[in-house]
């Protein structure tokens, strides 16, 4: 027990020292800082090609080799050799003939004066100076966590107007630890994510700073910040609501807000100027190279303000913001608390709120790609954390254990969300295609099984651009329990028969007819110079049984039912005879075999005319009948 006793002396000790020389939530952005260093280092993503300028990071990047290494804005250099520059920069082509990139220059800002480190680090190290050698991917990867620190800082600095110190180090460790931001820090840091959060923190700072002295130094720096919010994501435009309604919240402040505006309308004329001195040069870059002032890069991809998916965006296994960042539950609660706790954000963080739901989750894909839960909403955290400490620091003074019962609630989700982040790395949470199956399947796993990739759930990525949520069948590479298909339905190019419950896919060698079929309208027609059909490959295991069956016609045709392992040397069964017959003439072959001991590969089924005439087959199933 004395141990114990010394021990837990030392660590009050340790915590006293570092409150009075360094404070708490000072020591938690170190900790955030030292963590993120060692999961980089860890990773070394900037040592791999394509580990760090990757996905939308390609559009963003785009801007800066282009400019300093090829000097040619025109896009014109990519002609002259396509092949070097696929994965690195991929260029559009506008209707007028120009090139464009699909993501904005904002970000490449922020990248800039690490992108000239990197430069001249190649330089002085011999490194090849072509904008994504490792010296350039080593310095944008740890770009990410400079911003995110200096936001950190920022926010601390807000926070700490109102709270005290040990609650809003806990704050920032939940909103960086016990969210998606980490891994947007790290494994996929160049993401525009952590720039937005840093440059969101910033703007609530100038907010302030600006309502207590309306400057023009104030001015044009909440202009440039605000430039840049809009311009790398042009939907973050609506933290325009915080400026204009922040201390908003009494009846007659909405009037006397108006009226200050057009008293110190000079001030405001600044801040729009200096928005639009950030927004130009995307402006003229757009004009020189697409003939207009304003292009939309989009594509065919775009919002459907009618059919927004919010309860899916916030609540569903694909990428519910939610379920995959619980602990921002309590950050929207929070809301509720600011009415009393700190009215001065009650209303613009509300209001923003709630359009910034819904206009994320009125894009076509609500589910924003391949990503780590719902990434857009990381952009808002800064403002999650304001309304998180309200909730906190109100339910403490209230009522003390209900505080430590929500913070041990909130201490589980951030370690539930660091758990997470492993699985995402490590493939138990995929990147798009999640379902409820798939997320129970892997409760608690690390890394995935084989069974896991089967129970996901694609996108119809067609059906949506219209407007439509669709999804499609994954097919499957274990047969669970049965498949059966009756040559009723092929894909969309036809090379593919689709199983009755469109999970399985069998390939089609065009030989769909409608000459006879045993039910349904078609069958399988196969001919001498066409002789297979309906292959399907599928994992298996040891000892496992299995019941395959068609029916083929003429009864007596010289045709097989064959299993086999893909390379036939492991295991290979065929049979021709029928054990059966029906009333239309069609014969049944069917046989139950058992899998090797050892199995090294994938097996397939298949049908085979080995005769001169036409056979056609029809109602193929497999049956697993031993596990």
């Amino acid at each position: 027990m004395g141990i114990f006793y010394k021990l837990g002396i030392w660590v009050r000790d340790f915590f006293r020292v570092l409150k009075q020389r360094v404070g708490y939530s000072l020591a938690v952005i170190l900790l955030l800082g030292v963590a993120a260093t060692m999961t980089n280092l860890n990773n070394h993503l900037y040592k791999r090609n394509h580990g760090v300028v990757v996905h939308d990071v390609i559009g963003y990047y785009g801007y800066l080799p282009t400019v300093f290494i090829y000097k040619d804005l025109s896009l014109g250099f990519i002609s002259s050799d396509p092949k070097s520059f696929v994965g690195k920069i991929h260029v559009h082509s506008s209707p007028s003939g120009g090139g464009y990139f699909k993501m904005t220059m904002g970000l490449a800002f922020l990248y800039l004066p690490f992108f000239l480190i990197g430069h001249f680090s190649a330089w002085i190290s011999g490194a090849e100076m072509s904008g994504f050698s490792q010296p350039y991917m080593f310095w944008l990867q740890f770009s990410s966590l400079f911003y995110l620190l200096i936001g950190l800082l920022t926010l601390r600095s807000v926070l700490l107007r109102y709270f005290k110190d040990g609650l809003v180090s806990f704050v920032l460790l939940a909103v960086v630890a016990g969210t998606n931001l980490f891994y947007y820090v790290t494994l996929e840091a160049a993401m525009s994510h952590a720039y937005n959060f840093f440059l969101f923190c910033l703007f609530i700072w100038l907010t302030i700073r600006w309502y207590e002295q309306p400057s023009a130094g104030n001015s044009i720096a909440v202009g440039l910040v605000f430039g840049l919010i809009a311009l790398i994501r042009p939907t973050n435009g609506l933290i325009v609501i915080f400026f204009l309604l922040f201390n908003v919240y009494k009846r007659g402040h909405l009037a006397r807000r108006i009226k200050l505006f057009i008293e110190i309308w000079p001030q405001i004329l600044l801040i729009a100027l200096f928005a639009f001195v950030v927004v130009f040069p995307q402006l003229l870059f757009w004009k020189m190279n697409t003939g207009s002032w304003i292009f939309y890069t989009y594509g065919n991809e775009g919002f459907f303000f009618d059919k927004p998916q919010i309860i899916r965006g916030l609540f569903s296994y694909r990428k519910g913001w939610l379920l995959y960042t619980p602990i921002m539950i309590f950050g929207l609660a929070g809301i509720y608390f600011l009415r009393k706790r700190l009215p001065a954000f009650f209303l613009p963080i509300l209001l923003f709120m709630l359009l910034n739901i819904y206009v994320i989750y009125s894009w076509w894909d609500f589910s924003y790609g391949g990503s780590f839960g719902s990434r857009p909403m990381i952009d808002s955290y800064g403002l999650m954390a304001i309304s998180m400490a309200a909730m906190l620091d109100s339910v403490q003074k209230n009522r003390k254990l209900a505080g430590y019962l929500v913070k041990g609630i909130m201490l589980v989700l951030i370690l539930f969300s660091i758990f997470q982040t492993v699985q995402y790395k490590y493939q138990a949470i995929h990147f798009s295609e999640m379902s409820k199956a798939a997320y129970w399947h892997n409760f608690g796993k690390v890394k995935a099984d084989k069974n896991f990739f089967d129970l996901l759930e694609p996108l119809d990525y067609a059906s949506m651009t219209r407007g439509v949520y669709a999804t499609k069948p994954k097919i499957r590479n274990w047969i669970y329990d049965q498949t059966s298909h009756s040559f009723e339905t092929l894909n969309k190019d036809g090379s593919y028969f689709l199983s009755d419950d469109r999970k399985y896919q069998f390939v089609s060698f065009e030989s769909q007819s409608d000459l006879d079929a045993r039910s349904g309208k078609y069958s399988s027609m196969l001919l001498k110079d066409k002789s297979f059909s309906s292959g399907i490959d599928f994992f298996v295991s040891s000892r496992q049984r299995y019941k395959v069956t068609v029916w083929k016609k003429p009864a007596n045709a010289h045709a097989s039912l064959v299993m086999a392992s893909v390379k036939p040397d492991e295991f290979y069964f065929l049979k021709e005879e029928i054990d059966s017959t029906d009333v239309k003439g069609w014969g049944r072959i069917s046989f139950e075999v058992e899998m090797p001991e050892k199995i090294n590969q994938m097996y397939r089924v298949y049908v085979w005319n080995k005769s001169q005439d036409t056979v056609f087959f029809d109602d193929l199933k497999i049956e697993l009948l031993q596990r």
